[in-house]
């Protein structure tokens, strides 16, 4: 796929005036792969899905089968939705779509030259690897942060944390989307920062997933109690983990 062709257009069987215009302004900028109608977007859709998808709300709406047909098929390929409504059919959709599949929102009265703008903009961005999942990982153990940085860092936005106090001070900043956490660190051990998430009533935790280097039965029943999202040995190959992390954002995807 041409570099350049970024964006694909669905639309119904019509196309509206601003979706016409904005048509117009995204094809001048010569990143616009193609127009497609949704009903045939099964049998008719990209082998290589773009990195955005530009549709209208009530479009996403009234086409159920097709919209979760989409929403699997971006979620497997890294795909992005730019969605266009009223604030109203903005809401609606994005009640029942994960928060990771929309990259924009353009709540009419639409300005197709500025919304042109603004999606050139957006392609920027995600060219420059700056949308991407964050992940933060918080280790008392400087040569696994260094190694796991290596492993995650062509792939998310990492922020390493050589300790929970340290973390403790990033997370409202930071905001991850994840959090890897040492299960055995000295001082603050990972149960008692996952604890003090717990307890912080001002803002949802990030979802946590403990590291850990032992896998008896009796460690596995205490970490599990803490209720984490999961948890991975550190002894595991680095394409392990790596499948697993990507595992649980695509889980989290398919079931916002």
């Amino acid at each position: 796929m041409d570099e350049k062709n970024q964006v694909l257009f669905l639309i119904e069987s019509s196309i509206s005036f601003v979706s016409r215009a904005l048509k117009g302004f995204l094809e001048e900028k010569e990143i616009l792969t193609d127009v497609l109608e949704i009903k045939k977007s099964i049998s008719e859709h990209p082998k290589e899905m773009p990195p955005l998808v530009v549709v209208d709300a009530n479009v996403l709406m009234e086409h159920s089968k097709e919209r979760v047909f989409l929403y699997d098929f971006c979620i497997e390929h890294g795909a992005k939705f730019v969605i266009m409504g009223e604030q109203e059919e903005i809401d609606e959709v994005s009640a029942i779509t994960a928060p990771s599949l929309i990259a924009k929102t353009l709540i009419r009265p639409i300005n197709a030259k500025e919304a042109a703008d603004a999606i050139d903009e957006l392609l920027g961005k995600i060219k420059n690897n700056e949308i991407r999942k964050s992940i933060m990982v918080v280790d008392d153990s400087p040569t696994f942060l260094r190694t796991v940085l290596e492993w995650l860092e062509n792939d998310y936005n990492v922020q390493i944390c050589p300790s929970a106090m340290a973390a403790i001070k990033l997370i409202s900043a930071k905001k991850p989307d994840l959090i890897l956490l040492d299960y055995e660190m000295p001082v603050c051990t990972g149960a008692q920062f996952l604890e003090m998430l717990n307890s912080d009533a001002t803002d949802v935790r990030p979802p946590v997933i403990f590291l850990t280097s032992r896998n008896d039965q009796e460690t596995v029943r205490e970490l599990l109690a803490l209720k984490p999202e999961g948890y991975l040995l550190k002894t595991q190959p680095k394409e392990s983990i790596m499948n697993s992390i990507q595992m649980f954002f695509n889980k989290l995807a398919s079931e916002s």
